[in-house]
């Protein structure tokens, strides 16, 4: 994070009022709001945990997303060196959980890390991103999955 606050960078919050607030009070307590203690800002029921890992509904999703999940890692990490394969088994048992519970045949499963400059992220905390498009209803495009942008950078 390039920010005071390495934990959140409210740049990337441009046209998402609610979202930019909560940033901006993250900012001003100075805490990482995805470490166990500090996770009260979170306005969504807990999915499944395995492991060092939980797996939630974003409060904010992305436009376009039938689902948006984040899987949180419950220990404060910031670089993706720092995944052991225990956590990659954790994040395969509840991706896979999710996929079946909700009926899900395709996604994008992503993962920032580092420097928000180059990332787009606003929290530092690693945290990988499960987003399922929605579908076009009509048109031409019927059945054809809507674009969802996932800014990097």
């Amino acid at each position: 994070m390039t920010s005071k606050n390495s934990f959140v960078d409210g740049t990337y919050t441009a046209g998402k009022p609610e979202y930019s607030n909560v940033i901006k009070e993250i900012l001003s307590r100075g805490v990482c709001p995805f470490c166990p203690e500090n996770f009260s800002w979170h306005k969504k029921p807990l999915l499944g945990e395995d492991g060092n890992w939980i797996v939630t509904e974003n409060s904010w999703p992305y436009k376009n997303a039938r689902y948006h999940f984040l899987l949180i890692c419950t220990v404060h990490k910031t670089d993706v060196a720092e995944l052991t394969i225990e956590d990659f088994v954790s994040l395969h048992n509840l991706v896979s959980g999710v996929r079946e519970r909700f009926e899900i045949s395709g996604g994008a499963l992503t993962l920032r890390f580092g420097d928000s400059r180059f990332t787009g992220a606003t929290v530092a905390h690693l945290h990988f991103h499960l987003i399922v498009p929605s579908l076009f209803k009509s048109g031409k495009k019927k059945g054809r999955a809507r674009p969802v942008w996932f800014p990097v950078g």
